[in-house]
């Protein structure tokens, strides 16, 4: 069949079928883990295989305004030739590529008996219901593979498990499980999920168990654009249903959530600030303190407390804004810019207890007020916050490696190593990747482990340059006897934080444990000390 494909018509070619409306490529029906350009390529290439594509058409319609080299393309190309055959796209010379696979409409399922649900699924769709005003995700029940009917229970148990773990998430508004069954065994496009059931994002997968082995694919798709932000495929081993549940979808939400907030994030920037809700300057507000990490851009924060602000005058039951304000004054604590500390530690304490009093459950609050206690110097307050917004929300890296770090430097160095790897175990492809192997940095120079935290180091500053994290590197210079390297990352250091660098130099550090904070202060001053 050689008609021009829809945006949303599935197709086949050879044993692989490519669903576009679901962002899913499948390979003997099995899902495939294709990134995101990748698949947008194959999509463009599929729905216009008649003729060749030009290399500007596909830079344009992938990147979408975003300057890249041709060799990213090139790249993707040679992907999907790993992938479908070498003959699957050829390369006109000088002109672009054409997809060459023989090309047709997939076969859907026989449609069953007339029912109530044939009777709605044929009448018009309702009228859409509006986006909360905070992210909402619906979990489609996971698809079991032919032949799994036996094992149903097993695989409904793990939607289960997903809506219960990020229904944890008080940011997040999640649909209840008795909505999201309606849609089992149904093939339905995410599209029309998002209309009826009013959210932006969508958890859907597969499962297939034979013998003692399960394989488990998900991917999370934004409703409204019909992009995929995150796919990841898990293999084990089963010996406990319930245990491996529970593994399973912690595994899976803990990986996948910080996508979510970094793709409101971005929105957020990219929207004016003028006729905005809310909950959107609360998300720019957060977008401003996170701008402000790498470079100690004081500015920066004063600018996210003042959007914050502005947030809560329109709804000052806004926790988000609140969350923002606690962590802009925290960090103005811990990069030195604070123009008086008990003033700023006061705002931030009465932000948290705001935020607590609307809703005493949430575990960002938590968060953010264990990292006020601990750059404040409080850690025993900070651990026991930590340790709450753990309870409250167990799949949260962020909880996780800061009471790691925390506990490192409070003197529990191996206990608290352990606790940061198995934070970047279970987010190992976190989009603020650089902030959790900050955290194991620390740890690792508490526990002088000055090699294995010079490579932590140097991996987190190649993601983004962070100035804690390069305070650190010169102290683990130091500790492994190069005093050159380790005053060059000073100079390069009070360039980025200079206000940080006087404020350590005068003795202001967060370790609790008296061998950590002395080898801190010498080996700074030996770094400040150093002439070549």
């Amino acid at each position: 069949m050689k008609g021009r494909l829809t945006v949303l018509d599935p197709v086949v070619f050879g044993h692989f079928e490519l669903r576009p409306a679901q962002r899913q490529l499948l390979n003997s029906g099995e899902p495939v883990a294709l990134g995101a350009r990748a698949f947008d390529v194959l999509t463009a290439l599929v729905q216009n295989r008649e003729r060749v594509v030009t290399k500007e058409e596909l830079l344009r319609q992938v990147w979408q305004g975003v300057v890249v080299e041709e060799n990213n393309l090139t790249v993707h190309v040679s992907r999907l030739r790993k992938l479908l055959g070498a003959g699957a796209v050829s390369t006109i010379n000088g002109t672009g590529y054409q997809f060459t696979l023989p090309v047709s409409h997939a076969q859907r399922a026989a449609s069953p008996a007339p029912s109530a649900h044939a009777d709605a699924a044929a009448a018009p769709l309702p009228l859409p219901l509006p986006l909360p005003d905070k992210p909402s995700i619906a979990v489609l029940p996971f698809a079991r593979m032919q032949g799994d009917a036996t094992h149903e229970d097993f695989i409904d148990g793990i939607t289960d498990e997903l809506i219960t773990a990020l229904s944890r998430f008080h940011s997040l508004f999640v649909i209840s499980r008795n909505s999201v069954f309606t849609y089992k065994n149904r093939m339905v496009d995410v599209r029309t999920v998002a209309h009826e059931l009013g959210v932006r994002y969508v958890l859907e997968g597969s499962a297939h168990r034979a013998d003692a082995s399960v394989r488990v694919a998900a991917q999370l798709i934004d409703a409204v654009t019909g992009q995929q932000i995150w796919a990841e495929r898990y293999d084990r081993q089963l010996v406990d249903k319930f245990a491996l549940q529970d593994e399973l979808a912690r595994a899976i939400v803990t990986a996948m959530a910080p996508y979510i907030e970094t793709t409101e994030l971005n929105r957020a920037r990219s929207r004016p600030i003028e006729n905005v809700t809310a909950y959107e300057l609360a998300l720019q507000a957060r977008a401003r303190v996170r701008e402000g990490l790498s470079r100690s851009h004081a500015a920066t924060r004063d600018e996210a407390i003042r959007i914050a602000g502005q947030a809560l005058a329109l709804d000052p039951r806004c926790g988000m804004a609140l969350h923002a304000i606690v962590d802009a004054h925290s960090w103005h604590l811990y990069f030195g810019t604070a123009g008086s500390i008990p003033d700023t530690l006061e705002a931030a304490l009465n932000a948290t207890a705001r935020a607590l009093a609307i809703d005493s459950a949430d575990h960002l609050a938590y968060l953010g007020r264990g990292w006020l206690m601990l750059v404040a110097g409080r850690l025993p307050e900070a651990s026991a916050d930590f340790r709450r917004a753990l309870d409250l929300n167990p799949n949260d890296p962020v909880a996780l490696v800061r009471l790691g770090m925390c506990e490192a430097v409070s003197g529990a160095c191996a206990l608290g190593t352990r606790r940061c790897l198995e934070a970047l175990r279970l987010s190992p492809r976190d989009p603020a990747r650089f902030h959790l192997l900050d955290n194991l940095v620390w740890a690792q120079f508490a526990s002088r482990a000055y090699a294995e935290a010079i490579d932590t180091a140097r991996q987190s500053l190649r993601e983004a340059d962070f100035a804690g994290t390069r305070l650190c590197l010169v102290l683990c210079l130091v500790g492994a006897g190069d005093l050159p390297g380790a005053a060059m990352e000073l100079q390069h250091l009070r360039q980025l934080a200079p206000a940080m660098v006087e404020a350590r130099l005068s003795g202001v550090w967060l370790a609790s444990d008296p061998d950590v904070r002395q080898r801190e202060i010498d080996f700074l001053d030996a770094a400040n000390g150093y002439r070549a």
